[in-house]
């Protein structure tokens, strides 16, 4: 007979081969499941990834296209609204940590009547074992579509140059624009005065009391009236004195100039050269069409009127106006024509400065175009308080003493039509799809 310590020693020896046995078959279990749960692991960071890439793509097609699409009111052939777009991507991108690979395209489509831009983003990422899952890696694409949509007009535009400040005001005027943007392609600088405004917005810096609070680093904005024609290269009129009433005629020689103190001078449209001085108790009458004003100082001084409805007055390289002293100033821009809806131009070689010191330079109805010169407001009068609208597109701006600036915004309650890249044509944007 087995003894009862036989006993107990078989059974502790059948009891460490049942341990043995589960041990082995715990270790094949696990050697066979961690494998799948690896994967699983892997598969899920690989998801992640890839969702945040998707999403991130998403919204940088998002932020190109609303970059860009300002840029569609602003140019005929969309390029400069592809190129916004396009710059904004590629900033955006050196920007990402092992970005996947892309193939961004930008088109110009239209939008129920309207132009927009799509941008339209495919992308490319290896995934885990070799591109094995999925083969070939992942492949998505991102795509969004943007239109302008008149958010806030464009009022004030300072195209800039080589100097910081584009826009400066000093001592303590006053720029007011209610219903408008107010941009620079530099500097904005207010030392003492204030702009208030709908929108300020600067590429450089904006400093001083700015209402409401600047937007700094914008995009540039081009000149909107890039294409238009400016020749200055016309015969002159010769405007003849007739006792105390003058009347321009045609004519073939220019004028040296001419002073006039007293009575009321009606110039037709033409081609003006020579210094026109108005003081005294004078009057300038402007009749309708385009007035260029060749190798001219046109002053208006004194307590003398400048008055005009229906009329553009160009000045090329040498030539520019000066409003003074306690001269009246009354002008609404051209309502037909090439240049329906400016006031006041300037050839792109006029680098001079356009002065307003006057006390009483009610309207200047229109978009004043000067891209290359100077537009100086010094004095303590309102300027343009009477217009129903204006725009100024120049190469800097600047406002001191103690003046008013008024930029109303009133586009529907003129008949000078508001050209487009200003006004409320230029716009802002918004996605459509």
């Amino acid at each position: 007979m087995i003894g009862f310590t036989d006993r107990l020693r078989h059974i502790h020896l059948a009891l460490g081969e049942l341990k043995r046995d589960v041990r082995g078959v715990i270790a094949l279990k696990f050697a066979l499941v961690v494998p799948g749960l690896a994967l699983l692991a892997v598969g899920a960071i690989d998801l992640t990834a890839v969702n945040a890439t998707r999403d991130r793509l998403q919204g940088l097609a998002d932020s190109a296209a609303l970059a860009g699409a300002p840029s569609l009111s602003l140019a005929t052939d969309g390029a400069a609204a592809r190129e916004r777009a396009s710059a904004f991507f590629q900033a955006q991108m050196t920007q990402w940590q092992n970005p996947p690979d892309v193939d961004p395209t930008y088109s110009i489509i239209d939008q129920g009547g309207q132009r927009a831009i799509r941008v339209t983003v495919k992308g490319h990422r290896a995934s885990f074992f070799g591109s094995m899952l999925p083969p070939g890696g992942w492949n998505f694409t991102a795509q969004a579509t943007a239109s302008t949509v008149g958010l806030v007009p464009l009022c004030v535009l300072v195209t800039g140059g080589s100097l910081g400040r584009g826009l400066s005001l000093r001592q303590s005027p006053r720029m007011s624009a209610p219903g408008c943007m107010v941009h620079s392609n530099q500097d904005i600088e207010v030392v003492g005065g204030s702009i208030s405004a709908a929108r300020v917005q600067a590429v450089g810096t904006a400093t001083g009391v700015i209402s409401p609070t600047p937007g700094t680093g914008a995009a540039r904005i081009a000149d909107p009236f890039a294409g238009m024609v400016l020749n200055a290269n016309r015969p002159c009129d010769v405007n003849v004195p007739v006792g105390g009433r003058t009347r321009a005629r045609r004519g073939r020689v220019s004028g040296t100039g001419i002073r006039v103190s007293s009575g009321v001078t009606r110039l037709a449209a033409g081609v003006h050269c020579g210094v026109m001085l108005f003081d005294g108790t004078s009057e300038l009458i402007l009749e309708p069409g385009d007035h260029w004003f060749i190798g001219s100082v046109l002053t208006i001084s004194g307590s003398a009127k400048l008055t005009g409805r229906d009329v553009v007055l160009f000045f090329d390289k040498p030539s520019r106006f000066d409003f003074r002293q306690q001269a009246r100033v009354n002008l609404s821009g051209r309502e037909t024509g090439p240049f329906a809806g400016l006031v006041m131009g300037a050839t792109r070689d006029n680098t001079q400065v356009f002065s307003v010191t006057a006390d009483n330079v009610e309207a200047l109805l229109g978009v004043i175009y000067i891209p290359e010169a100077w537009l100086v407001i010094d004095g303590s009068a309102a300027v343009a308080r009477d217009s129903a609208w204006t725009v100024i597109v120049a190469k800097y701006l600047q406002l001191k003493g103690a003046p008013t600036l008024f930029i109303n915004a009133n586009y529907n309650t003129s008949s000078v039509p508001v050209p487009a890249g200003v006004g409320p044509s230029a716009g802002g944007a918004h996605l459509v799809d």
